[in-house]
């Protein structure tokens, strides 16, 4: 291809392009600048990347409006350097205009790690996180006091010695279907603590007690069970479970494990998903097999609009605990949505027949009955 040829072309991109690249009419988001010049392009390889010419056919594409061109560019420019700033933040603004806005803070935190000081990729996050957070409409949740620090208390969030072979278990799906025992269980000993320190109070002289005597003397309506059928007495002042071990300990567990979570839950009931979306991320990196935080991921993520993002959580969520209701009723959802009906029933009509009698079987039984009758998504699921 000669210069003159060149030269068109490349006049044309940076003529016909306009001030900024908008996913709304007024959004303030502005294309990348390209700081290549045409002459360095022309004098060769050495001076002009071959990444940087695809980020000005990608520019130029996404001027007429063929983002599906763009992407193809920048994914062509991408697979020869896949650290050019300048593709990353054109991709980012892509799929900001198209409404994609988790993966476009995906591409921009990816910029910010590269190149902390980019404005243009630091003012694109600041948009994006302002319009993905929703209008608070319930007020949020006061959190409880923090628990006081325990010089006793495990660094592992397993009760037990932190080595490699630990380490491994901590990944396990099981697990976190066993702190959900030890959390009941936790609850079971705070509540007996409680009366333990009632009776304490009111009776200072009295040392040697059971458990039981908390029954007899009226400070507990009857004993707690614990969901591993464990026996409950006391130890000093602390309360134990021959199958969980001490509350202290116990608690020292399970509130490493659910801190994290616990936050994401409280935003997500405050409607601050970006906040319940932060949380939960952080959770699923530190726990990767934990079944129900990928199902509050992928909940948090389809509440903001990406339901193809969810999918992919949900997944992950049924991979590692296949029982979880809630994300196989959200994963109907979503295949119903996105106009996959038949994928939809299949689910539905597997959930309606395996859990007869539940809630979980009326409400997919009802579901699938509308769906069957040919009512839409929005007839069924209403915008709020």
């Amino acid at each position: 291809m000669n210069k003159s040829i060149l030269l068109r072309v490349f006049f044309c991109v940076f003529c016909c392009f306009p001030a900024c690249i908008c996913f709304g009419q007024n959004d303030g988001f502005n294309p990348p600048t390209s700081e290549t010049s045409v002459r360095a392009l022309l004098e060769g390889h050495q001076k002009a990347p071959k990444a940087d010419t695809y980020y000005l056919i990608a520019l130029s594409e996404a001027r007429k409006g063929n983002n599906e061109a763009a992407f193809k560019a920048i994914k062509t420019g991408l697979a020869i350097n896949s650290t050019n700033i300048r593709l990353l933040n054109l991709q980012g603004a892509l799929l900001a205009r198209e409404g994609k806005l988790v993966q476009a803070r995906k591409i921009f935190m990816m910029v910010l790690n590269l190149s902390p000081e980019d404005d243009y990729a630091k003012t694109s996050l600041s948009t994006i996180e302002h319009s993905m957070q929703p209008v608070r409409k319930i007020e949020p949740v006061i959190k409880s006091p923090a628990i006081a620090s325990i010089q006793e208390a495990p660094i592992s969030p397993l009760n037990i010695q932190n080595d490699d072979k630990n380490q491994d278990k901590l990944l396990e799906a099981e697990y976190f279907l066993e702190v959900k025992i030890k959390q009941q269980c936790y609850h079971n000993m705070a509540i007996i603590k409680r009366a333990q320190d009632a009776m304490t109070a009111a009776n200072p002289k009295e040392k040697d007690y059971t458990v039981q005597t908390l029954v007899e003397k009226r400070y507990l309506v009857s004993l707690p069970v614990c969901p591993k059928s464990g026996i409950y007495s006391r130890k000093d002042n602390d309360i134990v479970c021959d199958k969980h071990g001490t509350q202290t300990e116990l608690g020292a567990e399970v509130t490493n494990v659910y801190s994290e979570f616990n936050n994401g839950m409280r935003s997500k009931l405050s409607r601050n998903y970006l906040d319940a979306l932060k949380s939960f991320e952080q959770v699923v990196i530190l726990y990767p097999k934990w079944g129900e935080a990928h199902f509050q991921l992928g909940d948090t993520l389809f509440r903001l609009g990406e339901a193809d993002t969810a999918l992919e959580s949900l997944r992950t969520s049924l991979k590692h605990e296949p029982g979880n209701l809630d994300a196989e009723l959200l994963l109907a959802n979503i295949y119903f949505k996105k106009g996959m009906k038949t994928h939809a029933l299949a689910i539905l009509d597997r959930i309606t027949e395996q859990n007869k009698g539940s809630v979980y079987a009326y409400a997919a039984r009802s579901i699938a009955k509308s769906i069957r009758s040919g009512r839409s998504y929005y007839e069924l699921f209403p915008p709020q």
